[in-house]
């Protein structure tokens, strides 16, 4: 498990630009294996809550790579986006500066390194 405490673009958006503009979480640099499964789940904590308390932590979505083979090399670097506004509204975190990331491997051979968060 890896926890990363993001900073917020700091800008105030109405409700109607809230409908309008998706705020995405954007993880980058994940090196993974094409011949191996890989699978990993992101939550979102309100990083002024201590802790991981599961009413202050919402499930943001998961990252899968299922197994298949290809002629090109087998490891590559790709990235995953996750929208992010339902999640903030939940916790009551739309203003927030900042927020807990974290990374659950649910996988065997996961390896997260924070660099690359």
């Amino acid at each position: 498990m890896v926890q990363v405490v993001i900073k917020r673009p700091k800008k105030s958006r109405s409700k109607r630009q809230k409908e309008e503009e998706e705020e995405v979480l954007c993880l980058e640099g994940i090196m993974l294996d094409r011949a191996k499964y890989i699978k990993f789940d992101v939550y979102i904590n309100d990083e002024d809550s201590k802790g991981s308390a599961p009413d202050k932590t919402e499930l943001v979505g998961s990252f899968v790579n299922l197994p298949h083979q290809h002629k090109h090399k087998s490891m590559f670097k790709r990235s995953q986006k996750f929208g992010i506004n339902e999640v903030l509204e939940e916790l009551e975190a739309e203003d927030d500066d900042s927020l807990l990331v974290t990374i659950v491997p649910q996988s065997v051979g996961v390896r997260i390194f924070k660099g690359d968060v």
